[in-house]
């Protein structure tokens, strides 16, 4: 049974229990130790542990092992050492968040429309607080997953919607443009606050790339109390936001607007810096940097291998033509122009040829 189960919490609790019920257990407070450990492991999987339940089951587990007398107490023990060792961040997620990202803790499996979001973010408590008109409350929830509500409230393919259990009954909640709606009145409002910031750890984190996934890391990272500089190669922040999405569909001041909440944090850009030709990874230890994450984003299109595609000037990726319009080359490609496909990218083509 326990190799269909994914999440080690629901494992572990299956596991500690096959123990407990198969009378394997010699020494009585062995078999109470190993009780409370089963206890406070149900607790951890149906969302009611604490922030003492995991150091707890930590100090029976080494409990057991010192002792050293009842050797099926003893393996339980190491499984159970192994598995917060192993797997401690999501035991710490079950008992920080109460979700169960597999499912496989039923208490604790989020809704449909969560386990689409590739964010994983708390779509029915940000779209009940918008209910409420609370919207700078569903930032704040939004936020804690996903620096950008703005951006994704009107480019967010929309994953959520197509699971919503509203629309096995008419149609779908309307998620996406909710949190879109949110940010935009949180901001006019005033409302749209950053979170408190961890003290300072005195460590300095490079980012190299300022697309989402750059951004990302720095709002985070800076949240957590480390000092983040990020570099890019293009003159603003963005990456493909800003450079891969026409502004019809992105205006460019919905992403300088939540960019320069990232800033107010207090992370440092470093804008036309290219990694290689700038800046390199000595010139960056040099400067104190303590540890450097990637984010060099994908700006290229797929080759679609056919005679001539690479052999010929007319021939143009539309993410390289998407990019060239957003820095500002507004000019024509031809007067007859054919674009290969029938995507969101084929389609941002089409339009920024009009």
């Amino acid at each position: 049974m326990t190799d269909t189960v994914n999440c080690p919490v629901s494992r572990a609790v299956i596991d500690v229990q096959k123990t407990f019920d198969a009378g394997r257990l010699k020494t009585p407070r062995d078999r109470r130790i190993v009780e409370e450990i089963l206890d406070l492991l149900k607790d951890v999987a149906r969302g009611r542990a604490g922030g003492d339940h995991i150091p707890a089951l930590e100090t029976l587990a080494d409990e057991i092992r010192e002792r050293g007398v009842d050797a099926a107490a003893v393996q339980a023990a190491d499984d159970i050492v192994a598995a917060l060792s192993e797997y401690g961040e999501v035991f710490r997620s079950h008992v920080e968040t109460h979700n169960c990202a597999t499912g496989d803790c039923l208490r604790l499996s989020p809704a449909p429309c969560q386990m689409a979001c590739p964010a994983g973010i708390d779509v029915p408590t940000y779209v009940t607080l918008i209910g409420h008109g609370k919207d700078a409350e569903a930032i704040d929830v939004i936020r804690k997953d996903n620096p950008f509500p703005w951006v994704c409230g009107l480019v967010c393919t929309r994953p959520c919607e197509y699971m919503c259990v509203r629309g096995r009954m008419d149609t779908p909640i309307s998620i996406k443009f909710l949190k879109g709606f949110a940010a935009e009145r949180a901001l006019s409002h005033r409302e749209y606050k950053n979170p408190e910031k961890a003290p300072d750890k005195g460590k300095k984190v490079a980012v190299i790339g300022a697309g989402p996934g750059g951004m990302t890391a720095a709002y985070y990272l800076t949240l957590k109390g480390y000092g983040v500089t990020v570099m890019e190669d293009l003159p603003m922040a963005g990456g493909m936001m800003m450079v891969g999405i026409p502004r019809y569909r992105l205006p460019r001041e919905v992403i300088d607007r939540e960019v320069e909440m990232i800033r107010d944090l207090g992370v440092e850009f470093r804008f036309n810096t290219r990694f290689g030709r700038d800046v390199s990874m000595e010139s960056l230890k040099e400067e104190g940097f303590d540890a450097f994450f990637f984010a060099i984003g994908a700006h290229r299109s797929f080759d679609m291998n056919i005679p001539g595609e690479m052999d010929f000037p007319e021939v143009l990726s539309s993410v390289g033509f998407l990019k060239a319009v957003a820095l500002g080359d507004r000019r024509l490609p031809g007067k007859r122009v054919a674009v290969i496909g029938g995507g969101n990218v084929a389609i941002d083509a089409r339009s920024e040829e009009r």
